[in-house]
Order: structure tokens, then sequence, then C-alpha cells
């Protein structure tokens, strides 16, 4: 490991050698692919405005690989490039560094959508924007070679495991005929998960947002039955906006509000918002587009 790191240091030197603003400015660009923010906005419009199952699906699918990134991260807790060499650093990154969180969710992501599509072009896309999130990481110095190259791998696992292994026994599975405040007591239990890991920023965020996107789709189901792909192209651009304005709200807003680190109940109030914002995103937000008459009309 030791002669990996020193390799991989060497590389990104070798590599930072052809530096400008507009080169990092460029690389700067292709990590915020992999940012939570860019997430937090691409997941809700895909299942706002034009597919809510496909959205849904790869959101949730999202959560799980960034729990099992988490996990293998405290796992192995392997140093940044910049925490042996500060000089190499040329963008903002905390934690450990392998796997590569942005690696495995571009290759996990943006494969899934390709396989969706059955669009050859779109698996060139695919593959092209994985591997510029994963080189950016490499380039600004946050990631070793290694910690890219095992988030791409560990991607490519979920995303095979999940589309050629477990989807195709959904379809062959009866569904159970679970009570609509049944299913929201066993989404209740996912906190159980933070037992192990109670403090850790990305696990405690994950599992919120998995119990608040829970709780969201089985009331979505049971009572407003939101499906994402209705509406003129103008409705879907509203609810758009006012989808994001919301997450706006909790996301920055309770942020604000709610006690910082360090400070009494942060860990709690942290859980509370993630978990808002994803009920939010699976429920409150269609139920504003329904009242608002945003989710029929001709296409």
């Amino acid at each position: 490991m030791e002669a990996m790191i020193q390799w991989g240091l060497l590389f990104i030197e070798n590599i930072q050698q052809v530096q400008s603003p507009f080169l990092i400015a460029v690389f700067q660009f292709f990590t915020t692919l992999g940012n939570e923010i860019f997430y937090l906005i691409f997941f809700p419009s895909l299942l706002w405005c034009v597919n809510f199952r496909l959205g849904i699906r790869i959101g949730i699918l999202f959560l799980v690989s960034v729990y099992l990134n988490s996990l293998f991260k405290i796992l192995f807790q392997q140093p940044r490039p910049f925490d042996l060499l500060p000089g190499l650093r040329l963008s903002y990154a905390e934690g450990f560094g392998f796997p590569s969180g942005h690696a495995q969710s571009s290759m996990l992501v943006w494969c899934s959508i390709a396989y969706h599509n059955h669009r050859k072009i779109l698996w060139y896309l695919a593959i092209l924007l994985s591997f510029l999130v994963g080189f950016s990481r490499i380039y600004l110095g946050v990631h070793f070679p290694h910690d890219v190259v095992g988030g791409w791998i560990l991607g490519g696992i979920i995303f095979y495991t999940y589309h050629f292994i477990i989807k195709p026994h959904l379809g062959t599975t009866k569904e159970f005929n679970i009570g609509f405040k049944r299913k929201l007591f066993y989404i209740s239990l996912l906190p159980i998960l933070l037992i192990i890991f109670p403090n850790a920023g990305d696990i405690m965020s994950v599992v919120a947002a998995l119990t608040g996107v829970g709780w969201g789709l089985v009331i979505n189901a049971h009572l407003i039955h939101f499906q994402g792909a209705y509406g003129t192209f103008w409705k879907r651009i509203l609810r758009f906006f006012i989808g994001i304005l919301g997450i706006i709200i909790f996301y920055f807003g309770l942020k604000i509000l709610f006690p910082k680190s360090g400070q009494l109940a942060y860990h709690l109030f942290y859980f509370i918002r993630y978990a808002i914002l994803g009920l939010w995103i699976g429920a409150g937000a269609p139920w504003i587009f329904s009242i608002l008459n945003l989710v029929g009309g001709d296409e």
C-alpha cells in the first residue's frame, strides 16, 4: 500500500504540472457533478419532471451506494493525497479517501440511466462522465488513483448486482399486501442502522434521507398518487422550480436554524433535517403539485 501511495503522489504531481486557472475550473466543474448538491437537484428533478419510477429507483440505489461507500471509508481509513502533501490540494474535501464516492456514484448513476434508455450514445456519455468525474478528483489532489479505480469498481459491482441479479427477480416476486401504517412502521426502523456508527455524517444523512423518502413514497402511493410524467412542458417547469424552492428552504434554511456542529442535539436535528428533506421530495412536493393542479394536462 505504501508503494501505491507514493506512486499516486508522484502521478498527481506530474499531472498537476499542466495547470492553469481555466483547467482547474474545468475539473472543478466535473467534480461538482458528483457533489451532494448536484444529486440533490438532479434526482428530485428526474422523478418530479421526467420519470418518477426511474428517479426513485436510481435515487434509492444511489443512497444505498453512498451508505456502502461510507462503510468502506471507515473500514479502510485511508488518507487523501493532500493529507500527505498539502500543496496538492486544489479543491475541498473531507473524511477518508478510499474508495472515491464521486467515482462510485458517477459510475452507478450514469450507467443506470444509460442501461434504462438502451441507447449506445448514452453509454458513451456515461463512461465519459464517469471518467471525467473520477479523473477530476485525482487532478484536484483529493483522491489517489487507486481511490478512484476502487470507486469505479465498487460502483460497477453495485450496478451489476442490482440490474442483473436483484432486479430480474423483483418482477417475479408477488407483492406483499402490507398496510399503510405497517409500511410506515417498517421504514421507521431504518435508523437502527445508525447504532454501529451513530455520528458518521454521510451515514446519518443517508439513513435519514432514506427514512424520509420512504415515508414520502408510502404517503404518495396511498394518498397522493403522483407519478411525475403527467403535465405539459410548462407544468413540469413549474414543478421543478417549486420543488427546488422547497429543497433550498429545507436544506439551507433548516441548516441555519438548527444547532450547529458541537452544539447540543446537533446529530438529532441533523437527522431530522435530512428526513424532512426526503419527505418533501417523496410526498411534500407532489402534494403541492396536486393542490396547484400541476399534474394533469395533455402532453
